[in-house]
């Protein structure tokens, strides 16, 4: 009972309202349904995120952005902490051919939203002394049928001047005396590059609150077995990562939902970033740690969506 007591206390903080009267007069129950009102209400989600700096999205953890604007050629390195950014690094920049990244070879830095992989030497002088790699094509990418690889973020060569009419082939290239004090401020495994031409998306309240709406409306369907609840928030264009139809997948997911197991979801350390795109698409790239549990099957981990807003209501476009 203590322990209850505890827990609701702290929801109380969280959500600002009095759920210890609640539990008293009406019982546990009454708490959690109220709670569930809350989290699954977009304008809930937004007055909660209202004195935070979203314009690049919205992040539970410190986290670095890479923000490459190519009509401009400049890359901003910028710090996300509590809600608050800074600015610590601006520089000028190389980038590929414009346009959005399509095929292997056409020499173009892809648009969108790309973790640093690594941080490595490239073997080839003209490189520069250093790179880091992007996870090009992502998820996304695959879905849309992009391909090619070796995006990296690197220097100018070692051996000779570098000009901006070479170009590069869709990589981004830093000046070497910049790049290594780029180094010196960079945690790869916490940064991600936000690349983008033309209009730059920005993120806002009223749509960051409406993924985590969505979000959570999502696991409630799923958790509750809500098969038809569940799918309603796949878009048509939807492919699993592994190439699925949309078609498979709600077959598959149907045989799975008919066991009727019961099952614990729990999400938590977010990361939900504006996805920059030609087309001007609301769409949002939502990772989070996952703890799944039933009978049947058993997950921890990262777990990636590609969403896109129609309106307030999410459709999932690919998932992993």
């Amino acid at each position: 009972m203590k322990k209850l007591l505890l827990f609701i206390t702290s929801l109380g903080c969280l959500f600002g309202s009095d759920y210890e009267e609640i539990y008293l007069k009406k019982g546990a129950a009454e708490v959690i349904k109220a709670i569930e009102k809350n989290i699954l209400n977009g304008d809930f989600w937004a007055k909660k995120l209202a004195d935070k700096n979203l314009e690049y999205g919205y992040y539970d953890s410190d986290v670095l952005l890479n923000i490459v604007d190519k009509d401009k050629k400049e890359l901003k390195l910028l710090s996300y902490q509590d809600g608050k950014i800074s600015e610590i690094l601006k520089t000028d920049v190389i980038v590929g051919k414009s346009g959005d990244k399509l095929v292997e070879g056409d020499l173009k830095t892809p648009i969108g939203v790309y973790e640093l992989t690594r941080r490595f030497t490239p073997t080839d002088p003209y490189l520069g002394p250093l790179a880091f790699s992007l996870s090009y094509p992502n998820l996304l990418d695959k879905q849309s049928k992009r391909n090619g690889s070796g995006i990296w973020i690197h220097g100018y060569p070692l051996n000779g001047d570098r000009t901006d009419e070479l170009k590069t082939k869709g990589c981004i290239a830093i000046k070497n005396d910049t790049l290594m004090k780029y180094d010196k401020l960079i945690d790869h495994k916490k940064s991600l590059a936000l690349i983008f031409e033309g209009k730059k998306i920005e993120a806002n309240a009223n749509d960051i609150g409406a993924v985590f709406a969505g979000v959570f409306a999502w696991k409630k369907a799923w958790s509750e077995n809500d098969i038809e609840g569940y799918l309603k928030f796949y878009d048509d264009e939807f492919i699993r990562h592994d190439g699925m139809s949309l078609a498979n997948f709600k077959n598959m997911k149907r045989m799975i939902f008919s066991r009727n197991e019961q099952k614990r979801i729990s999400f938590s350390s977010f990361s939900i970033t504006p996805y920059p795109n030609t087309k001007g698409y609301k769409i949002y790239r939502v990772s989070f740690y996952e703890d799944y549990w039933a009978p049947s099957y058993k997950f921890q981990g990262q777990k990636t969506l590609y969403v896109r807003l129609y309106g307030d209501k999410i459709k999932i476009l690919v998932e992993e």
